[in-house]
């Protein structure tokens, strides 16, 4: 009897241990963090950028302003959000702020053309230029900045105690957090704007114009769709969802359906940011104020039921 208690208190443990990990490590299993990582999700609330407003957390149907500066990058680790926001030019900070707003507090300015974090339970890992170019990484609390790969880095990638970063020369490359065993995955692609989504690494090709996708372990290459051809495009589930530069709309393709898209929602501009929380699409369009280029919309991931955010 006692035995049988022991195993199913360590089958609880076991649980608990993987859905805690589970939590740290989903709001990197889309393309958030690609496209600018203005939404997010945690403990029953949706946390996004207004652009140019702030932090705003959204939940059971009331809205708090946790910020009032224009964040990227967001990334929920425990209680707090980890952003990023511009200092000047080429310069950006490292700040958190508590779920409830309080506590806001400045990590780490950092100088650096790639304006993208990833944090784990540990460290905050980001691309930078101040000692010749490479990865960085740093504690949570600001304190112990480590240069982990120094090298010319084009786009990375954190998961799994791995970095997955493009190389000067478009290469898709991997190398442990601590700096060790850097590889070459393929020397016959030439990549733009990963995203390290369960197995694979997807990529803009832009010699072929088109989506493709190679295994974590360099093994295997093949073509999503011929169908993406811009760098804007958010991996979640079992779809793509991209831009559609020429015909300015956010499109959508079925994994494995390459002939096959759903027009979602026709934009007013060339460019956009596509992040998906809570089968909810937030994106980028042309603001309804004069003084700002864009602001943040929302539509449902099957084109449906757009649902304005007031500004």
């Amino acid at each position: 009897m006692r035995k049988k208690v022991r195993l199913v208190v360590l089958l609880i443990v076991v649980i608990v241990v993987i859905v805690g990990i589970s939590k740290v490590f989903s709001q990197h299993e889309n393309g958030n963090i690609a496209n600018m990582g203005l939404a997010c999700e945690a403990k029953g609330a949706i946390y996004y950028n207004k652009y140019e407003k702030g932090i705003f957390s959204v939940k059971n149907g009331k809205e708090t302003r946790l910020t009032e500066e224009t964040a990227y990058s967001l990334n929920i680790v425990g209680n707090k959000i980890y952003y990023i926001t511009v200092a000047d030019f080429n310069n950006v900070v490292i700040k958190s702020v508590d779920l409830d707003g309080k506590n806001l507090t400045n990590i780490a300015t950092i100088y650096t053309s790639i304006s993208k974090i990833f944090v784990d339970k540990k460290f905050i890992f980001y691309a930078t230029n101040e000692t010749g170019k490479g990865i960085a990484k740093i504690d949570l609390n600001g304190e112990n900045e480590q240069i982990v790969l120094t090298e010319n880095v084009q786009d990375f990638w954190v998961k799994q105690n791995k970095i997955y970063f493009v190389n000067q020369s478009n290469q898709i490359c991997k190398v442990d957090v601590s700096g060790e065993n850097n590889r070459v995955l393929s020397d016959n692609i030439s990549a733009r704007k990963i995203q390290v989504i369960g197995k694979w690494i997807y990529y803009y090709h832009p010699n072929e114009n088109a989506l493709f996708r190679l295994k974590n372990d360099g093994k295997k290459n093949e073509l999503v769709s011929t169908l993406i051809h811009h760098e804007t495009y958010n991996i979640c589930g079992k779809y793509v969802y991209y831009f559609d530069r020429e015909n300015s709309k956010i499109a959508r393709m079925k994994i494995g359906k390459s002939n096959q898209c759903d027009d979602l929602i026709s934009l007013n501009v060339s460019n956009t940011k596509i992040n998906i929380v809570n089968n909810q699409i937030y994106y980028l369009d042309k603001a309804q104020d004069s003084s700002q280029t864009y602001q943040i919309y929302r539509i449902k991931t099957n084109g449906k039921s757009v649902k304005p955010i007031e500004y």
